[in-house]
C-alpha cells in the first residue's frame, strides 16, 4: 500500500469566512431593498397630489409592480445567502479537518520513514511495503479519512448548486387588455415591467419639462426636486431616449431648447442625448457651477484677511488655487473650448469629448487615464494631453476622456495622489465596476450619435485605465483597437476578442518593474500575452542590473545561460506618465499609435 502523503488531503480553497461574509453582506443588501421599496412606495402613493395629468393613474398602476419585485428579490437573495452560509459552515468545518489531517499525516509520516530506516540499520531490510506495529492500518484510516473530506468538500459545493440552480426567476402576473380589450396576457420577468414603469416614468417627466418654456422647466424642476434623482438613478432606455429626442427635434425643435436650457441638469447625464445637445447643457452647468466656485474663493481670500497660523494660511492658499484651476476650465467649458459630455461633481463624475462628431470621423477612442486621477486632474488638463494631440494631428479623431466615480488612489478633495487606496488599482472588483460602466457609456453613445456609430471604435487605457478598458470588453464592450498605455493588466475573465488589435506602448518605468517582479494583476500583464503587439521605447537613464548567479568563486567562468537580469531606469515615476503626455519626448510614440489607428 502506497504510504499516505499531503498531495492526498483535499484542499478546500474556498476561503468560508469570507463566504459567510458575504453571505451577511447580501441579507443586509435584502433588507435595505425592502426598507426602500416601502419609502418608495410611500412617496409614490402621493403622486396624485403633486402630479394631475391622464397618465398619473396609469403610472400609479404600473407601479404596483415595484413592491412586489422588491419582496421577490429580497426573499430570493435571502435564499441565496442561506445557501452561501450554509456552505460557509460546511466548508469551515472540511477545512478544519484538512487541516488537522495535515499535522496528522506530517507525524504519521515521519514515524514511519523513522521505523524503517531503524529496520534497515539493524539489517532487516526495509521497503515501500515495510510497516510497524499498528502503522499499517493506521495509513488505511489515514487515506479513508482523506477521503471523507474530499467527500465533504465536494458534496456541499454540489448541493450548492443544485439549491442556486433551482432558484427560477420571480414571476410578477399584470393583467393587462389588448388593443381591443377583450383578452389579457400575463408579463413575467417583473424585471422587464420595472424597466417599462422607468421608461413611462422618465418619459413623463420629460414630456411635462418640454411643454413650456424653459422658465416654465426651471419651475417644475424646483417644485418636484426628485424628478431630477429619479431620472439618474432609473434613467428610461437610451435607445428609446433617442427616438423620443429626434422625434421631438422633428416636430417642435423648441421644445427641445425649453429641455436643455431650463433642465441642463438632467439632459447633461442622459443616455440618449445625442452629444452635441449633452455638451450644451453642461455648458450651462459649467456656468452655474463657475459662478458657485467664484463665492467659494471670495469666502476663502476673506477668511484669511483676520490673521490665521501658517499651516492654515498654507492649506487655505493651496484650497484657492485649486478653486481658480476649477474655475478656470469650467469657463472654458461655458465659453465653448471644452466639451463636457459629462459632468457630476458631486459624484466624482467627468467625461470630456475632444472632437467633433460629424461626417468625417473615422475614429472614435474611449480613454480611460490611470491610478490617481480625480476631476482635479481634468482642471489641470493633466489626463487630456493625448486626446488633444491625437485630434490636432487629425481631425477624423474623436476621443472621450472617460471617469465616472472614484479611481484607485485618488483624493477628491485634493486632487493629489491618495497612497493608503494604492492597492485598489490591483483590485479585480474595482476595475469590473468601472467596466460596466464603460461599456454602458459605449452602447448609450452608440445609441445617441449615429456618427459615432459609423466610425471606428477604439479603447486607450493608461495604467490602472487599461484594467478598467478590458474589464468593459468582459462586460460587453466592443472595439477595433485597443492600446495599453503603459496599462497595468487584465481581470482574470478577459479573453481577447479574435477581431481586436491589441498594443501596448511604455517605456522603462515604475509600474514595469513592479510587473516584471509579478505582483500586479497575477502577472495577466500586456507584455507577457501574445494579443499584444508591445512596443517598447528606450530612454536616458535606463540600465540593466544583473542578478548574481548564486554560484561560488570557483564556478565556471562562461556559460551558456545569460544572467538573471531586471530592467531599470533613475526616472521611473517620470517615465510613467511620459507616455499619457504630449511631451516632445513623447513624439515618437504618439507618432506610431496615430499611425496605427489610421490603418
Amino acid at each position: 500500500m502506497t504510504l499516505v502523503s499531503l498531495s492526498d488531503v483535499p484542499s478546500v480553497a474556498i476561503d468560508p469566512v469570507a463566504l459567510s461574509s458575504v453571505a451577511a453582506s447580501l441579507r443586509r443588501y435584502a433588507d435595505s431593498v425592502s426598507d426602500s421599496s416601502e419609502r418608495l412606495t410611500t412617496r409614490w402613493s402621493t403622486l396624485h397630489l403633486d402630479y394631475r395629468a391622464p397618465e398619473a393613474g396609469e403610472l400609479l398602476s404600473r407601479m404596483s409592480v415595484v413592491p412586489r419585485a422588491a419582496d421577490d428579490f429580497a426573499a430570493t437573495t435571502k435564499r441565496v445567502a442561506t445557501i452561501m452560509a450554509e456552505l460557509a459552515d460546511h466548508l469551515a468545518l472540511a477545512r478544519e479537518q484538512e487541516r488537522s489531517l495535515r499535522d496528522e499525516i506530517e507525524t504519521f509520516r515521519d514515524a514511519v520513514r523513522r521505523f524503517r530506516a531503524t529496520s534497515d540499520d539493524t539489517g532487516l531490510g526495509s521497503t515501500g511495503d515495510t510497516w510497524g506495529p499498528g502503522q499499517f492500518i493506521r495509513n488505511q484510516t489515514l487515506l479513508s479519512e482523506c477521503l471523507a473530506v474530499r467527500t465533504l468538500r465536494d458534496t456541499a459545493i454540489e448541493e450548492a448548486r443544485g439549491d442556486l440552480a433551482s432558484i427560477g426567476r420571480p414571476d410578477v402576473f399584470l393583467l393587462n387588455a389588448d388593443p381591443a380589450g377583450t383578452t389579457t396576457r400575463s408579463i413575467s420577468a417583473w424585471a422587464a415591467e420595472y424597466d417599462a414603469v422607468a421608461n413611462d416614468v422618465g418619459f413623463a417627466i420629460l414630456e411635462k419639462l418640454s411643454a413650456g418654456t424653459a422658465d416654465d422647466a426651471r419651475a417644475l424642476l424646483a417644485l418636484h426636486d426628485d424628478w431630477r434623482r429619479l431620472l439618474l438613478e432609473s434613467p428610461p432606455d437610451a435607445a428609446a431616449v433617442n427616438t423620443w429626442w429626434i422625434g421631438r427635434a422633428t416636430e417642435n425643435p423648441r421644445s427641445l431648447e425649453a429641455l436643455i436650457f431650463g433642465a441642463p441638469l438632467i439632459v447633461g447625464s442622459l443616455g440618449g442625448v445625442p452629444p452635441v445637445s449633452r455638451v450644451a447643457a453642461n455648458a450651462l452647468n459649467a456656468h452655474t457651477r463657475a459662478r458657485a466656485v467664484d463665492a467659494e474663493i471670495r469666502r476663502l481670500e476673506e477668511a484669511g484677511r483676520s490673521g490665521e497660523p501658517a499651516a492654515a494660511s498654507a492649506e487655505r492658499r493651496a484650497a484657492i488655487e485649486r478653486l481658480r484651476k476649477q474655475r478656470d476650465y469650467l469657463q472654458r467649458a461655458a465659453d465653448g473650448d471644452v466639451q463636457l459630455y459629462l459632468y457630476e461633481p458631486d459624484s466624482q463624475s467627468i467625461i470630456e469629448m475632444i472632437g467633433t462628431l460629424d461626417g468625417t470621423t473615422t475614429d472614435v477612442i474611449t480613454y480611460v487615464p490611470g491610478t490617481f486621477t480625480s476631476v482635479h486632474s481634468f482642471y489641470g488638463d493633466e489626463v487630456q494631453q493625448v486626446g488633444r494631440w491625437l485630434q490636432t494631428n487629425d481631425s477624423r479623431v474623436t476621443t472621450f476622456v472617460w471617469k465616472e466615480g472614484p479611481f484607485p488612489g485618488e483624493d477628491a478633495g485634493s486632487g493629489q495622489a491618495n497612497l493608503g487606496r494604492i492597492l485598489e488599482a490591483n483590485d479585480e472588483s474595482a476595475a469590473q465596476a468601472s467596466g460596466l460602466l464603460i461599456a454602458e457609456f459605449q452602447r448609450e453613445l452608440l445609441c445617441a450619435s449615429p456618427q459615432a456609430a459609423y466610425a471606428q471604435q477604439d479603447a486607450m487605457g493608461h495604467s490602472w485605465g487599461l484594467a478598467a478598458i478590458t474589464s468593459s470588453e468582459v462586460a460587453g464592450a466592443r472595439y477595433s483597437q485597443v492600446h495599453s498605455l503603459a496599462g497595468a493588466g487584465m481581470p482574470s475573465g478577459w479573453v481577447h476578442n479574435t477581431d481586436t488589435r491589441y498594443f501596448h506602448w511604455g517605456y522603462t518605468d515604475a509600474l514595469s518593474i513592479a510587473q516584471g517582479a509579478g505582483v500586479v494583476w497575477d502577472g495577466r500583464i500586456p507584455t507577457r500575452d501574445s494579443s499584444f503587439s508591445s512596443h517598447l521605447y528606450g530612454r536616458d537613464g535606463d540600465f540593466t542590473l544583473y542578478l548574481p548567479s548564486g554560484a561560488g568563486s570557483d564556478a565556471a567562468v562562461f556559460s551558456t545561460r545569460p544572467p538573471l537580469s531586471i530592467p531599470l531606469t533613475t526616472t521611473p515615476l517620470e517615465n510613467h506618465n511620459l507616455l499619457a503626455s504630449d511631451q516632445a519626448e513623447n513624439q515618437r510614440a504618439l507618432r506610431d499609435i496615430a499611425r496605427e489607428l489610421d490603418k
